[in-house]
């Protein structure tokens, strides 16, 4: 399943140059992730409360145009592999006018109490591989 969240660029995610910071693509990227976990009825806090986490362990961006100020775009996130620790999601920025802006893979691993991976639990996968 594809989901997407709509963002609106604010002036003080720009630098220098006038356009977004690289830095901010990862922060709309993780919202994106996170609402969607939200969605599947995962919520960051609830996780916590359990003495578990999400942790992000990679995340390679490639970047093909910029945003500049009050460009509208949406993010998109779907889940592409489930393994034993790892959640691989694919994810994509698109301007309004269709153009993509930015694309990610980002590999997420949920941990214990002691911070360290666990292996996905089984109703967790199963939110999760839902198509």
């Amino acid at each position: 399943m594809e989901f997407s969240v709509d963002i609106q660029v604010r002036d003080s995610e720009l630098d220098l140059y006038g356009v977004v910071n690289n830095a901010v693509y990862a922060q709309y990227f993780q919202h994106a992730r996170h609402e969607y976990l939200h969605t599947l009825g995962m919520d960051a806090a609830l996780v916590a409360k359990q003495g578990q986490a999400w942790a992000l362990s990679e995340l390679k961006l490639r970047f093909v145009t910029g945003l500049v100020s009050r460009d509208r775009a949406r993010v998109t996130a779907r889940v592409t592999q489930v393994s034993g620790v790892r959640v691989v999601f694919a994810q994509e920025i698109v301007r309004a006018d269709g153009t993509l802006a930015a694309e990610a893979e980002a590999v997420a691993v949920m941990l214990n109490g002691q911070g360290r991976p666990m292996r996905i639990p089984p109703d967790v996968r199963r939110l999760l591989e839902t198509p």
